[in-house]
C-alpha cells in the first residue's frame, strides 16, 4: 500500500482512536487533535512509540500543522446523547465551525 500522512481529530475519542490504531497497522503516520473534552489520553496512550503524533487543540480553532497531509478524518465532536445533553454549545460549535477549520486546512494542503 502507499504510506499516507494522516490527520485525525477527535482522535482520543473512541472512533478516533481505533481509525487511528487501524491506520498506524497500515503503515501510515498519524497525527491526532482532541481538546479531551470526550476524549481520553487513555484511548490513545498504546499508540505514542509509532509513528503517531497527539496534539491537544480545539479543532473549533484554526488548526495550523506542517508539512503535508494526505487525509483529514473528522471525527471530533462529543459523541452520545448524554455529552448533546451536558454540553450542547460544545457540540454545536464543533458540528459546524470545526468542519469548517477542517476544510481550511484541506483547502491549505490541497
Amino acid at each position: 500500500g502507499t504510506y499516507m500522512r494522516a490527520l485525525v481529530t477527535g482522535g482520543a475519542g473512541f472512533i478516533g482512536s481505533h481509525l487511528a490504531e487501524f491506520l498506524l497497522s497500515k503503515g501510515h503516520s498519524i497525527i491526532c487533535m482532541d481538546n479531551l473534552t470526550t476524549g481520553k489520553t487513555d484511548n490513545i496512550a498504546h499508540l505514542y512509540n509509532r509513528d503517531f503524533l497527539f496534539i491537544k487543540h480545539d479543532v473549533t480553532e484554526y488548526i495550523s500543522l506542517a508539512g503535508s497531509i494526505d487525509y483529514i478524518l473528522h471525527f471530533a465532536s462529543p459523541a452520545s446523547p448524554i455529552d448533546y445533553l451536558q454540553l450542547p454549545i460544545q457540540t454545536l460549535k464543533v458540528g459546524a465551525m470545526s468542519t469548517h477549520q477542517a476544510l481550511g486546512l484541506a483547502k491549505d494542503k490541497k
